[in-house]
């Protein structure tokens, strides 16, 4: 799901989404909307982690309900 936080919240908080996949940038600061808010605990598993040669890491998850 791309491009709309709360579509995404709303498929994880009912148990819809398998796979998470991030991107964390280097740099990156400020402050927003977040994706895992603290009344919605989801359980990530780590599946893989990448370093992409701009500094940018990928990273996917299992998603599970607690």
């Amino acid at each position: 799901m791309h491009g709309s936080l709360s579509v995404a919240r709303e498929l994880l908080r009912h148990g819809l989404v398998d796979r998470v996949r991030l991107l964390s940038y280097p740099g990156s600061v400020g402050e927003g909307k977040k994706l895992f808010p603290p009344d919605m605990p989801v359980a990530l598993e780590p599946i893989s982690t990448v370093q992409l040669s701009n500094g940018v890491v990928a990273l996917e998850y299992a998603a599970g309900r607690v």
